[in-house]
């Protein structure tokens, strides 16, 4: 099971002119889903393709924000409602007591393995925990879980991805670390996925350029992403990809959104996604996917 988490991304307006998602090329997605990641798309329900607008409101009012979203893909229990309100971006003491068991990562170490695939560079495990370098939910969700982080040994090993899927952003942290293009990430994630039940990837720079308002750069990872999910698709493995808040679809604002968020899932068990109308129902069909029962 691979999870890829597309950090602030929703499904806008069809306008090229101001959403990254309807700009950017990404032919391997606008071939399979009919046309670009926006609001105006059809839903699909295939076998192994299912594409659903997810509500990430969580029946809270205000903006989605990152804690309680990830904390809510990553349990299934409805962080903002624990919270009052929602929250973020990092995780406080209420998310992080909810993120210390029953989370994807833990339900996945116990069968054949949990994999946080993200390299994090030496300046993260040194603050790590600080004010400097507080970590995300996936990351107290993994590290709660006993899955370790990966380094840039990882990386070079080939066991680990840049989290902008071979954007660079991991080149100025080693001069002779070598560039990871979009597709060798995507046979990386597959490799992981043999040996591992639940295979997380954090892309959280989609967040950083929305807020940056950085609209070609957005492009550019978005193309990118278009190549590594042309992989994983036609990798013989289940693979859902979601997010947890708008944000990247309305790039001239620098503002999350309350737009509902794109969810993909392919596969042998795809169809297990179908019924998913929430971020709340993200994480029992992971659990489907892997044969549990419901829980209370």
């Amino acid at each position: 099971m691979l999870f890829v988490f597309l950090d602030g991304v929703g499904l806008g307006a069809n306008d090229a002119a101001t959403n990254p998602l309807a700009a950017a090329a990404m032919p391997f997605l606008r071939g399979v889903l009919g046309g670009p990641l926006t609001r105006d798309l059809n839903e699909l329900d295939e076998e192994t393709l299912v594409y659903r607008r997810l509500d990430a409101t969580l029946g809270v009012e205000g903006l989605p924000q990152s804690a309680t979203g990830q904390t809510t893909l990553l349990t299934g229990v409805n962080g903002a409602l624990a919270m009052g309100r929602h929250y973020g971006p990092w995780p406080g003491p209420t998310l992080k007591a909810l993120l210390q068991h029953g989370t994807l990562f833990e339900d996945g170490a116990r069968r054949r393995g949990a994999v946080l695939a993200n390299a994090y560079p030496p300046p993260y495990f040194e603050h790590l925990g600080g004010r400097r370098q507080r970590p995300n939910a996936p990351v107290v969700a993994a590290m709660a879980a006993g899955v370790e982080l990966r380094d840039l040994d990882a990386y070079r090993a080939g066991q680990a991805v840049a989290p902008d899927v071979g954007g660079g952003r991991l080149l100025g942290f080693d001069a002779n670390l070598a560039p990871q293009s979009a597709a060798a990430a995507g046979a990386v994630l597959l490799h992981l996925a043999k040996g591992a039940s639940f295979v997380f990837l954090d892309v959280w720079p989609t967040d950083a350029l929305g807020h940056a308002r950085d609209f070609a750069g957005a492009v550019a990872l978005l193309g990118r992403l278009d190549e590594l999910l042309a992989v994983l698709f036609a990798g013989g493995v289940t693979v859902v990809v979601t997010s947890d808040h708008g944000n990247l679809e309305d790039v001239a604002s620098g503002h999350h959104t309350r737009n509902p968020v794109p969810l993909l899932a392919a596969g042998p068990r795809a169809a297990e996604f179908g019924v998913a109308r929430s971020l709340l129902d993200v994480a029992p069909a992971v659990r489907r996917v892997w044969g549990e029962p419901p829980r209370a």
